[in-house]
This record gives structure tokens, C-alpha cells and sequence, in this order.
């Protein structure tokens, strides 16, 4: 188990039980890329990220990526660290070139949603360690509870109970709610709602493009993880 855990890039002692189908986010990227003909997105943010990764050869410090989302506006500046955070999945205060690329595609608004897809996979991992706020592995009940409030928030619903909720959904699963059961109630659509989830307000690359041909970013407004 703790060599599987290691080849999928989580920590030792994360049981296959509780991790289920989670994959390796660089390859999930490598694919992704190639799912979605993004070579050329991807070498537009390589270049951005060498451009400002100068205290530390090939990572980009916090600063560094705050700097990167004040220039290309295109959440919130609200969630500028929030997304720091989530993409700094080893939590070492720097991020790769594959923590980078694979959040800003995880969290585009036009990245598809589609579970059994790269890059959808890719989305549900990061959703995943978003709402897994206490980085345990699992998504206790008030946390599964605050996904379901922002899925009604984002849909536009009237907002049911989502402690009542989302107690009946952990309920279901005998084993603690981690990686693979909620991968198996979105699946399931046991939870259902998960693609507006997680997205920036507008898309990065699209902010770069749009400053580079001179054109001021469209205002960066209240969007952010959901």
C-alpha cells in the first residue's frame, strides 16, 4: 500500500480503500494536455511561470504566484493564496511547474467536468483536497456539508439543510468518507453538481492573452472556488 501510495503521489499510509481510483497529478496533466490539444496553453503558461520563478530556480514562491494573478486578474484576489494553497499540494511553500499547470487547468472555467476524462479526474482531485480543509485524507461531515451549500449556492437553489444531507451521504459509506467514496457518490450522483465547482471567474489564459493584445482583463469580480 505505501509504495502505491507513493507511485500516486499521496502520503504513506493512505490505504487503497480510501484513495480508491486517485492518480498521479502529473500524469493526470500529461493526459489532460493531450485530451484537450492544450500543448500550446501549456507552453504559454510554462513561459509565465519561468518569467516569474526567480528566487527559486523552477518554483514559484507565494509571492511569486500572487504576483502572477495580480497581473492576469482573473478571480477574486480574495482567493489568490486559497489557490496558492490547494496547488501546493506538498504544502512546502513552493510550487512546481506541474503544481502550476495542473491547478490552472483543473480550476479553468473551460476545463470540461467529465469524471471518466483526464481532466475531469484531475478536478475532482483538487475539488477534493479544497473541501478536505484539515488535509486528513477524508471529508468529514461539515465539510461534505460546505460542498453541498456551495453547489446550492452555485445552481441557485433554495438551501435545504446541508448537515442533513450530507450526514444521509457519509452514512451510506461504512468506510470513512475519503477520495473514493466521494468519487463513487458523484459517479453514483448520489451528489450531484460537483462541475460548477472550484472554477476561477474568468479563465487565466484567457486574461493573458487579452493583456498581452493590449485589451484591459474583463473585471475580476466575486468569482471563486464556489
Amino acid at each position: 500500500v505505501k509504495q502505491s501510495a507513493n507511485v500516486m503521489g499521496l502520503q504513506e499510509g493512505y490505504s487503497q480503500e480510501q484513495w480508491g481510483p486517485w492518480r498521479s497529478h502529473g500524469l493526470l496533466l500529461q493526459q489532460a494536455i493531450s485530451e484537450l490539444s492544450w500543448q500550446e496553453e501549456a507552453q504559454t503558461l510554462a513561459k509565465v511561470f519561468k518569467e516569474h520563478a526567480r528566487g527559486k530556480e523552477g518554483y514559484l514562491s507565494r509571492d511569486e504566484f500572487i504576483a502572477i494573478m495580480q497581473k492576469y486578474p482573473c478571480c477574486n484576489a480574495a482567493y489568490h493564496k486559497v489557490f496558492f494553497d490547494l496547488f501546493d499540494r506538498n504544502q512546502d511553500g513552493y510550487l512546481s511547474e506541474t503544481d502550476f499547470l495542473g491547478g490552472v487547468l483543473a480550476v479553468s472555467p473551460f476545463t470540461p467536468h467529465k469524471l471518466e476524462t483526464p481532466s475531469g479526474q484531475l478536478r475532482m482531485q483538487f475539488i477534493f483536497l479544497y473541501y478536505d480543509a484539515n488535509r486528513n485524507g477524508r471529508l468529514e461531515v461539515e465539510e461534505v456539508a460546505k460542498m453541498i451549500e456551495h453547489i446550492q449556492q452555485l445552481r441557485g437553489q433554495p438551501h435545504s439543510d446541508a448537515m442533513v444531507d450530507a450526514t444521509a451521504l457519509v452514512s451510506l459509506y461504512t468506510e470513512p468518507f475519503g477520495f473514493a467514496a466521494f468519487h463513487d457518490a458523484a459517479q453514483k450522483r448520489m451528489l450531484n453538481g460537483t462541475s460548477p465547482l472550484l472554477r476561477t471567474q474568468q479563465d487565466l489564459l484567457e486574461a493573458i492573452r487579452q493583456q498581452r493584445q493590449g485589451g484591459a482583463p474583463a473585471a475580476a469580480g466575486a468569482g471563486g472556488p464556489g
